[in-house]
């Protein structure tokens, strides 16, 4: 019954476009990645109106210039925007081909040829000498043009490439490969994930937004990259806590900082399902911890921890 009441307050919130919105300094906008999370998140047998929905607005969001490519927002939509004219950007684009393919409105070959012509190049073929420490060969830049300094590799984008690519069974792909060895050297570099968030992944608000984005590459993947993997999470895992799961929580933001993006929404359709286990990874275990929203109620948070 809980679930049920928690689903119905996620549906309520689709907008007519079909987004799920966010909110940015009180006012409200719809974005690829809230949308895309949202629909990842929704059962396509049980609730397929309202993902189809999602799928229409997502469609939406692929910039005409650049086919296969997504933007944080509709390229031609006249929706609530913040900003206009946003290029396309490999973590929207990520995250909006899994959730067609978990929709399944595209299918695997269309994303994998995506991955080749619009992903695949944004990689660093050669690591930046002002590149932070945990950077290797084969990690996306974050925005699918070129953007000069302004184009940073952010860990949380890399960990969504990643997921896709493990959906496309590209595990073994040198994008892939680069991000889940970013991943891995940032774990074992001994670098506070609280300290270093803004480093490490300057386009989110909250660092506990990269272990989510980690766990979905670890579920997605076919065990292949679970030494790597397996290590970031517990690296990761201690951030975790009653903030991880409160529905005001910050999410997101500009390189900068500013502004601060939130998804109720998509707070609470994180509550809905089973947290993914890692394949093959018998050196952790699974505890569940209690975790206080900010609206007082309890929630289950699954920690990721050494055995």
């Amino acid at each position: 019954m809980r679930s049920l009441a928690i689903m119905r307050a996620v549906l309520i919130r689709q907008t007519a476009r079909g987004a799920f919105p966010s909110e940015v300094a009180g006012i409200e906008d719809e974005t690829c990645f809230v949308t895309a999370s949202v629909a990842l998140c929704l059962d396509p047998a049980a609730h397929r109106p309202a993902l189809e929905r999602a799928l229409d607005f997502i469609e939406t969001c692929e910039d005409p210039r650049h086919p296969g490519a997504f933007a944080f927002y509709p390229p031609r939509g006249n929706g609530p925007m913040l900003v206009r004219g946003l290029p396309p950007d490999a973590d929207d684009t990520a995250l909006a081909w899994l959730a067609l393919l978990h929709g399944g409105r595209r299918g695997a070959d269309q994303a994998r040829a995506a991955f080749e012509a619009r992903i695949t190049p944004a990689a660093c073929l050669l690591v930046p000498g002002g590149a932070p420490p945990w950077v290797r060969r084969g990690a996306v830049r974050t925005w699918l043009i070129e953007r000069g300094r302004d184009n940073p590799v952010d860990l949380a984008v890399n960990a969504n490439v990643l997921a896709l690519a493990c959906r496309l069974g590209l595990a073994a792909h040198p994008v892939a490969q680069g991000a889940a060895a970013s991943l891995a050297a940032a774990a074992a570099g001994g670098f506070d994930p609280a300290g270093f968030g803004r480093r490490l992944a300057p386009y989110y608000a909250d660092v506990t937004e990269l272990w989510f984005a980690v766990r979905r590459a670890a579920a997605l993947d076919d065990g292949t990259l679970a030494p790597m993997l397996v290590p970031v999470l517990a690296w990761l895992a201690p951030l975790l806590g009653s903030r991880a799961l409160a529905l005001d929580k910050p999410l997101y933001c500009n390189d900068h900082g500013r502004p601060v993006w939130r998804a109720p929404v998509l707070q609470r359709a994180r509550r809905l399902g089973p947290a993914p286990r890692l394949p093959h990874a018998s050196a952790c275990a699974f505890k569940q911890t209690p975790a206080l929203s900010n609206k007082g109620d309890q929630h289950d948070v699954l920690f990721l921890c050494g055995a």
